[in-house]
């Protein structure tokens, strides 16, 4: 047994989070872990069941206790795949960009050789953070003392040690690097090195989606993250809110008949977290614009059914896509604190749809004929948080309308007991008590 492994099990049982590499050298998460804040039985009136019993909403503190915001970084944002871009976003070698996941930034970079890395942004040394926003670089390099990486992560240098001290060894000190895959030139990452590859869990959506080549699109310019003042979950999408909230501005443009909302749509997959439904459209390459139809030519190879739906897809815990005749548009979320979210959104065209000359005039044009939608929803997000944090919160039933929420539900608690459980099997540590 490796030194690095007898380490992780000796820091399991302390309570510490860590994992070993793909080559056995460990790498150390300083996290605590605990068992649930709430009792776990708590979540069992918001669990779908066989029978129909009346589902609940979650609990308000899971939107702004402390204690369960610890407890759900490990639960959900440490045990599985977690979007965190695009590839297409850093196209040369050198580009990069940051991204923050909880207490954890990282680093998106291309190499050299063309693969796609996600290394920790904090310097091995003092801590110091190395990068920040995006651009590009030939080597990774301190701010404090001038220690510097590879863009693979390995450390190059560290002056007043590898040209002075005879006992360093180089080769021991690099930027943790964490679990990273693509599908369909999204950019994943994992701090479980035990749980299946990214192909088990989206391959099937990505032959179910093979018509719109996702892989085969980019977006006009970069994704640009922006932090609000909302618990992560508040993203959630469903459309029982459609008809109300968005009845006059959406309403208008794309007609929602009670009919219109298919929450039975093919691409659910509850097991993996991925859940759907569509809109259906009146006509063939229908949209919500103030033509009522596409502003951008229609994607090739789309079938008739797909021409006249909207399908939007979540795939759990933090991307939703909306898969459109002309386009697919995406949304990444990642926890940023309790009441804290970092959120950014983007649009995917084919590269001849990108290079018409009309491209930015009516690219411009359907921002402008959503951006009330946009409002609206900021407005609701806003609200739903300022509601949670109330005294007079409670624990509203779920409609049938809702089947969206009941399918997230469910993928959520399932990761709540699985952590729970987990860790009481350790026995460490004690509850706290939520504040």
């Amino acid at each position: 047994m490796t030194n690095g492994l007898i380490i992780y099990l000796e820091s399991f049982q302390q309570g510490l989070y860590g994992r070993v590499d793909l080559q056995g050298s460990y790498i150390q998460m300083n996290i605590k872990k605990t068992i649930s804040p709430l009792p776990i039985e708590t979540f069992d009136i918001s669990y779908p069941d066989d029978k129909g019993s009346p589902i609940y909403s979650l609990p308000a503190e899971t939107y702004w206790s402390k204690e369960f915001y610890e407890f759900e970084l490990n639960a959900v944002w440490r045990s599985d795949w977690i979007c965190v871009g695009r590839a297409t976003d850093i196209p040369n070698a050198g580009d990069y960009y940051t991204v923050t996941i909880g207490n954890d930034p990282l680093i998106v970079i291309r190499d050299r050789s063309g693969s796609v890395n996600v290394l920790s942004n904090v310097c091995q040394h003092k801590g110091m953070l190395i990068l920040e926003g995006r651009g590009n670089t030939r080597r990774l390099q301190c701010p404090l003392h001038a220690w510097v990486y590879s863009t693979k992560g390995d450390l190059v240098s560290a002056p007043g040690l590898t040209d002075v001290e005879e006992d360093f060894d180089i080769k021991e000190v690099c930027l943790p690097k964490i679990r990273a895959d693509q599908w369909e030139g999204f950019v994943f990452i994992t701090f479980d090195e035990t749980i299946p590859s990214l192909q088990d869990r989206l391959g099937n959506l990505g032959e179910q989606l093979k018509n719109y080549d996702l892989a085969g699109m980019r977006p006009p310019e970069p994704l640009e993250m922006e932090t609000f003042d909302w618990n992560w979950k508040i993203f959630n999408d469903e459309c029982y809110h459609c008809g109300y909230l968005h009845a006059s501005s959406w309403g208008e443009m794309y007609p929602l008949p009670p009919s219109a909302v298919d929450e039975d749509a093919i691409y659910n997959d509850d097991s993996q977290g991925i859940v759907s439904y569509h809109l259906l459209s009146t006509h063939p390459d229908a949209a919500p614009t103030h033509t009522g139809s596409i502003l951008q030519p229609g994607l090739p190879g789309l079938t008739e059914e797909e021409r006249s739906r909207l399908s939007y897809i979540t795939v759990a815990p933090n991307m939703f896509i909306v898969a459109m005749p002309d386009k697919v548009k995406y949304f990444i979320w990642l926890p940023a604190g309790p009441t804290q979210t970092f959120y950014g959104v983007s649009w995917l065209y084919p590269e001849s749809t990108l290079e018409r000359e009309d491209f930015r005039k009516n690219f411009d044009q359907e921002h402008t004929d959503l951006w009330p939608v946009m409002e609206e929803d900021l407005f609701a997000w806003r609200r739903t948080q300022a509601g949670m944090e109330s005294s007079f919160a409670t624990r509203g039933r779920l409609t049938s309308k809702e089947q969206v929420i009941h399918r997230l539900q469910k993928w959520l608690i399932d990761k709540y007991r699985a952590e729970d459980a987990a860790v009481k099997a350790q026995d460490i540590p004690a509850r706290k008590k939520v504040s």
